[in-house]
C-alpha cells in the first residue's frame, strides 16, 4: 500500500441528502472523473437530482467512507421510479489516494447487501481502465453501452421552440415520452420533475419541435476552466425532427456562448453525427444477475 494512502476509519450509511454532504460527493466525484471521456462539472445540485427519487423524493441507498480529513469512498442506489426495471448504482468513488486498498469491494457489497431491487450501473467509461474489470470480477455482467460525442457551437438561426412558450409542458412532456420514446405518463412527469430540480435546468433550454411533438433537452454546465451543453434527452419522431432540435441546440450553444456540445446516446448516433458530432468515447453499463 502507498505509504500516503488515507486510512478509511469506517464505513457508514447515510439517511439524508444534506447540502454539505452533496458538497462532499460531489467534489470527490469531480476529483475521480478528470481527464476521462465522461469528465463534466459535477456540482451537489446534479448529485441531489441524480440520487433522489423524482417522484417519492426518496433519498439513495448511500454509503460513505471517511478518514480523519473528510469523505474518501461512497457508493450509492437511486430507488427504481416508473418505467424503471432496476434502481440505478452510483459509483464506488473512491478518492485516488486510497484506491488499491479494497475499499471500492466493500462500499459496493455494502450498498448490494442493503438493496432488494434489481440493480444496473451508471455509464463505465471504456478509457477507464480497471473499472469494467472490477465490475466483471464483482460479479456483474454487461447490459448495454452508449455513445460519447462533442460537437461545436455553430453559428446560424434559431429555428426551435422552448419550453418557456408552452403553456402545459407536463402534457407536452408526457405525449412525446410515451410516442416517441414509448416511456408510461408516471415515467415521463417523474423525468419531467428531475429535469425541473436539476440546478442545470432552464425552461430555454429545452426544445421542442411543435410540429412533430418531438423535444431535445440540453443542460448547460460549466467548471472554472471550460463550459459545455449537455445534450441529455432527444425524444424525436423522426430522423429529421431529430436532427432539427440537434441542429438547433448548437446554435443555441454559439448564441450563449458556449465552449462545447456533448451527448450522450444510447442511441444509434448518427443522427449526432450527421450534425457534425464527433465520437470521442464509449461506455457500457453492468447488471447484477439475480436481482442481488
Amino acid at each position: 500500500m502507498d505509504p500516503a494512502a488515507r486510512k478509511v476509519t469506517g464505513i457508514g450509511f447515510i439517511d439524508t441528502l444534506q447540502d454539505g454532504m452533496c458538497e462532499q460527493l460531489a467534489d470527490l466525484a469531480q476529483q475521480c472523473i478528470a481527464g476521462f471521456s465522461d469528465d463534466r462539472p459535477v456540482s451537489a445540485s446534479l448529485v441531489r437530482s441524480r440520487l433522489t427519487n423524482a417522484l417519492t423524493g426518496a433519498p439513495p441507498v448511500l454509503a460513505v467512507a471517511r478518514d480523519g480529513r473528510g469523505v474518501t469512498g461512497w457508493c450509492a442506489v437511486r430507488r427504481p421510479e416508473p418505467g424503471e426495471a432496476r434502481a440505478r448504482l452510483w459509483g464506488p468513488v473512491v478518492a485516488p489516494a486510497a484506491r488499491r486498498t479494497g475499499l471500492g469491494t466493500r462500499l459496493l457489497d455494502a450498498v448490494v447487501g442493503a438493496t432488494r431491487w434489481p440493480l444496473v450501473t451508471t455509464d463505465v467509461p471504456a478509457d477507464r481502465h480497471g473499472a469494467a474489470d472490477f465490475f466483471s470480477q464483482s460479479g456483474w455482467t454487461e447490459l448495454d453501452t452508449v455513445t460519447v460525442l462533442h460537437g461545436t457551437p455553430a453559428q446560424g438561426g434559431f429555428e426551435a421552440a422552448t419550453a418557456d412558450t408552452v403553456p402545459e409542458l407536463e402534457e407536452y412532456v408526457t405525449t412525446a415520452a410515451r410516442r416517441h420514446a414509448r416511456h408510461e405518463a408516471a415515467f415521463a412527469k417523474a423525468t419531467l420533475r428531475r429535469w425541473q430540480d436539476d440546478a442545470r435546468f432552464r425552461p430555454g433550454n429545452l426544445l421542442l419541435d411543435t410540429s412533430t411533438g418531438s423535444l431535445l433537452l440540453a443542460l448547460a454546465q460549466h467548471t472554472t476552466a471550460s463550459s459545455e451543453l449537455l445534450l441529455a434527452e432527444v425524444w424525436g419522431a423522426d430522423v429529421s425532427a431529430r436532427r432539427r432540435l440537434i441542429t438547433a441546440a448548437h446554435t443555441m450553444a454559439a448564441e450563449q456562448q458556449w465552449d462545447t456540445v456533448r451527448a450522450v446516446t444510447r442511441q444509434e448516433p448518427a443522427d449526432f453525427v450527421a450534425c457534425g458530432m464527433h465520437i470521442t468515447g464509449r461506455c457500457s453499463t453492468f447488471t447484477l444477475p439475480g436481482g442481488r
